[in-house]
């Protein structure tokens, strides 16, 4: 029988899921619920399904459950989700500060359903074909710079609004946080710059992390430099070896001194499978199926709350800080 799905906000992220879910024979894309009635209605229509008037009334025709709101409703929706005994997809960030984050990811852990963060550039191919080489041992990172710009923060209109985003790094840089943690393991400390050019709010960051392993990495995000072509990147080097993506559209490398390089291009692929949306989703539905665990976990949103919040005690205090020094709200 179908795994019957629902969705919680009929925004742009969440269109994107019911997209890739409808095409799956083995869910029902069931109800979605929205604050705002006529949009929900909207997507419901779009996509075939029923529109739920109230959460209760989603969670009464769901076994799972898409949570899709904005990033300071997350714990809040997500809690609720797992009271009503669903399994949940949730988007990214897992929370906005250490005291919500363990108190979720306790909750999640306790609860015994299957629990997925929207990390989705794990799946990207992009990342998938770097996270191979690394496995692989084909490259062994020994530096690594990375960068995450926005082009603005002008739209969406609330992105600039650290009262709803949670602050800059919680919005279009957490991706880069927990791809670092998946490529290169846990960070033992952090040292970082940063200023705020509108907004009160710091927006321009300087980063340099050092992980358990020795490995250390550099890393600039910046909220105001124009969508310029790349403006997601990493650069990572092993003993004469270059690993460099562009964006989520290709990857190069080199492996040797005189050597090609090799690129592999995915332009052309859907922006749902080339930003890795169709591979988390349908992992999703293989956890609800019991073939595989969730793929990101409720520990490891942890871990990137927990690295971004000690980030930002470092650009604060004007100090190296290492993970674990950071308690409760700062």
């Amino acid at each position: 029988m179908p795994h019957k799905i629902g969705i919680i906000g009929a925004g742009g992220i969440g269109n994107i899921h019911a997209a890739i879910l409808v095409k799956d024979s083995r869910v029902t894309l069931q109800s979605l619920f929205d604050v705002e009635s006529a949009r929900a209605q909207a997507m419901a229509v779009k996509f075939g399904c029923r529109h739920a008037r109230s959460l209760e009334e989603l969670f009464k025709e769901c076994d799972a459950i898409f949570v899709c709101t904005p990033n300071t409703t997350h714990e809040e929706v997500a809690t609720q989700v797992l009271e009503a005994g669903k399994h949940v997809f949730c988007e990214k960030p897992f929370a906005l500060n250490l005291d919500s984050a363990a108190k979720l990811r306790d909750r999640a852990v306790r609860s015994g359903r299957v629990y997925q963060v929207g990390h989705n550039r794990r799946f990207a191919p992009v990342y998938k074909t770097l996270k191979t080489a690394i496995d692989r041992n084909e490259l062994r990172p020994l530096s690594v710079h990375a960068k995450m710009n926005r082009g603005e923060l002008v739209n969406p209109p609330w992105v600039w609004n650290a009262k709803l985003t949670g602050g800059f790094l919680y919005e279009t840089p957490v991706h880069m946080f927990d791809l670092m943690t998946f490529f290169f393991g846990k960070v033992e400390w952090v040292e970082v710059a940063a200023r705020a050019h509108e907004h009160d709010e710091l927006d321009d960051f300087s980063i340099l992390l050092s992980f358990q392993s020795g490995l250390q990495a550099t890393m600039k995000t910046y909220a105001h430099a124009s969508w310029h072509f790349p403006f997601e990147r990493f650069e990572v080097y092993g003993m004469h070896s270059t690993y460099e993506t562009f964006e989520m559209e290709r990857i190069s490398f080199t492996n040797g001194l005189e050597t090609r390089t090799t690129t592999y291009d995915f332009a052309l692929a859907t922006m749902h499978e080339k930003w890795g949306y169709i591979e988390e989703d349908r992992l999703f539905v293989d956890a609800l199926e019991g073939k595989s665990p969730a793929p990101v976990t409720a520990d490891d949103g942890y871990n990137v709350v927990e690295l971004i919040e000690t980030c930002y005690r470092s650009a604060r205090e004007g100090k190296r800080v290492h993970l674990g020094a950071v308690v409760g709200k700062l």
